[in-house]
């Protein structure tokens, strides 16, 4: 059957469309490739054959002509399947017109997915021979080219790494100069939170694995890809019926206690919405007419629609033309969208209802904020003045924990999919020594660590103190774990969140740290006589509400930062708490010069020096006017 030809396709689809299938992006042309792999083993599945489940995903990056391999070991092809499944253009070849459960609708997402990123190949296995053809842009033309079959000797198996059985390798190069191929880890990222692969990366019955592979074909990394639902409390399971339609849909809703991301904000990898599902394959994502709304960002969930499969299998317009998802102005698709929305809806509205009677704690909640940055810079300002300084720098003396062995910071936050690296600190000598090896683990499958081998190397500005760095990755979305560090008896821990919204870094303050202030807190039993003081023994700035100079700015839920007026006052009784307590520990570590007997002066001394230098920051930092 070996032979050059033009690319056949079918009337209705155009070869152009590639480029609005895949829009010159290798996230979605991988998409088209992984889901095609997961169909051939459904298949088998199907059948009764038992499988292996594997898909290997291979990026060699360069600076022109990358190359992307994709290899499963499912059914394999013929010449004469090749000639259907990648010569023609538009058929149904994927099984859905059998009753199928696969995800292929088009049977153009292999051309699409190669076309629309340069050009490539297929090789495949099966029956004891070695079958291959070829996509190709020649003279501007797309073109088939299939080869003869020949015998799957040992050499040949070798070759492309199909030591047995059947199996395929699309291979495809990013030959267009306007395509760019993703870095490693963020393939990784999005390939295993893209809405369309949850199903495939969440299932024991597939492991799919991303090699980051050299020009050499040497391995630089290797993961294996997986996703988790975000932890959540099911608030709604019914089956709908679907006005006019002799159907129902099943629709299941949770709700997260940490806000998702959106469609809005993350497209397609949001970990929010509803997953809509025909015959267990995944064909949107959507939050319908609450797509935009914030009150609905706690949701996600599922509605299961088989009907949606019989309409797709006999060529109704259910689905976008360009793979976006349902083509929501199908009469179907109307009913469905308001059957769902009207159970969405009383959800909504009591979000909604919760988030303007908690109006008052967001309040604080964002007081809340204000302070801990004002901490934050705060601190800062305590160790610029009570830290040795050389050469113009700052050297910060580390205070590690009584074990001599700390995480810094000491509870930290990690978006799903996305990675954190965390100090580990560790005394010298007692503890270990440079060079030492640091073992490191989670206690949850929530939360990995990708660095579970670390050395310890000298810090950077005290020789007392060795460190390395530990990288962590969150997998579920409200999954919380304890990651800890061993050298020898001595270790380490620190708690991590996973979270949806990529997020700052919280700050983080406890006595085990270097700061100087931990907390600014507001108390209306302290004694009205002194407005500010500052308790050493929890190291916090006490502002006492029941002086009657506070008390004149003091709105009505007796609030001090909800007026201009109030967060000026609030400037100055910090400004005066911090600006006395630095002078004070100033002269009491031997910081601030002071002469024998004359300490309390230095101290007055020094607190105006500082007032007058730090008191105009300090209202930046508090007075914001909102």
């Amino acid at each position: 059957m070996a032979g050059s030809r033009k690319l056949q396709y079918a009337d209705r689809v155009a070869l152009q469309q590639a480029d609005q299938a895949i829009r010159k992006d290798v996230l979605r042309a991988l998409v088209e490739v992984i889901t095609n792999c997961n169909d051939s083993y459904s298949r088998l599945e199907e059948a009764g054959t038992e499988v292996d489940g594997e898909i290997v995903i291979e990026v060699m990056r360069k600076h022109q002509n990358s190359v992307i391999r994709i290899r499963d070991h499912a059914e394999g092809m013929t010449d004469s399947r090749m000639d259907k499944v990648v010569g023609t253009y538009g058929e149904a070849t994927s099984g859905i017109k059998e009753d199928k459960h696969v995800r292929g609708m088009w049977g153009r997402g292999l051309k699409d997915s190669i076309f629309g990123l340069g050009h490539g190949h297929v090789y495949s296995f099966r029956g004891g021979y070695f079958y291959s053809c070829s996509l190709l842009i020649k003279n501007g033309v797309p073109t088939f080219e299939l080869n003869d079959p020949i015998w799957a000797n040992q050499s040949v198996r070798e070759e492309y790494n199909m030591p047995e059985g059947n199996g395929t390798i699309i291979e495809i190069i990013v030959s267009r100069d306007d395509v760019k191929v993703p870095q490693y880890d963020n393939l990784r990222n999005y390939l295993q939170r893209h809405f369309e692969l949850r199903p495939i990366m969440s299932s024991p019955h597939r492991r799919i694995i991303l090699r980051d592979v050299t020009s050499a074909g040497k391995i630089r990394h290797e993961h294996v890809l997986s996703y988790r639902s975000p932890k959540g409390e099911k608030v709604l399971s019914e089956e709908l019926p679907i006005e006019g339609y002799p159907v129902t849909a099943q629709l299941e809703v949770f709700r997260s206690a940490i806000q998702l991301s959106t469609r809005g904000e993350e497209g397609d990898y949001a970990d929010g919405g509803l997953l809509v599902v025909s015959k267990a394959t995944i064909i949107s994502l959507t939050m319908l007419k609450f797509e935009n709304d914030p009150y609905a960002g706690y949701f996600y969930g599922s509605i299961q629609c088989d009907y949606l499969h019989d309409l797709m299998k006999n060529d109704e317009p259910v689905l976008t033309a360009t793979r976006d998802g349902i083509n929501w102005t199908h009469p179907f698709a109307k009913a469905l969208k308001l059957a769902v929305e009207a159970k969405l809806e009383p959800l909504v509205l009591a979000e909604r209802r919760h988030a303007l009677h908690e109006e008052q704690t967001r309040l604080d909640k964002r007081l809340r904020e204000k302070i801990d940055k004002a901490l934050h810079e705060l601190n800062s300002i305590a160790l610029m003045e009570l830290s040795e300084r050389k050469d113009g720098e700052v050297h910060r003396k580390i205070e590690l924990p009584p074990s001599g062995m700390g995480f810094f910071p000491e509870r930290a936050y990690v978006q799903t999919g996305q990675t954190i690296t965390l100090s580990l600190l560790v005394r010298l000598v007692e503890n270990a020594n440079v060079g030492a090896t640091a073992s490191v683990i989670s206690n949850s499958p929530e939360v990995i660590v990708l660095t579970q081998q670390v050395v310890i190397q000298p810090h950077k500005h005290d020789p007392t103190i060795g460190q390395a760095r530990v990288k962590i990755e969150g997998r579920q979305v409200g999954g919380e774990g304890t990651v800890t560090a061993y050298i020898g008896k001595h270790r380490a821990q620190v708690q991590v969140q996973v979270r949806s919204k990529r997020e700052a870094m919280a700050f983080e303050l406890s006595r085990n740290s270097n700061a100087l202030f931990t907390d600014i807190i507001f108390d209306d039993r302290m004694d009205p006589r002194q407005r500010v003081y500052f308790d050493r023994v929890n190291s916090s700035i006490v502002i006492a509400t029941g002086a009657p100079s506070v008390g004149l700015y003091l709105d009505d839920q007796d609030r001090l930062d909800t007026t201009v007026q109030g967060q000026v006052l609030l400037a100055e009784l910090i400004t005066e708490a911090v600006c006395r307590e630095i002078a004070r520990h100033g002269v009491e570590i031997g910081r601030f010069l002071a002469p024998e007997g004359a300490e309390a002066d230095a101290v007055q001394n020094h607190f105006i020096r500082l007032q007058n230098q730090y008191a105009h920051l300090i209202h930046k930092y508090i007075v914001t006017k909102e």
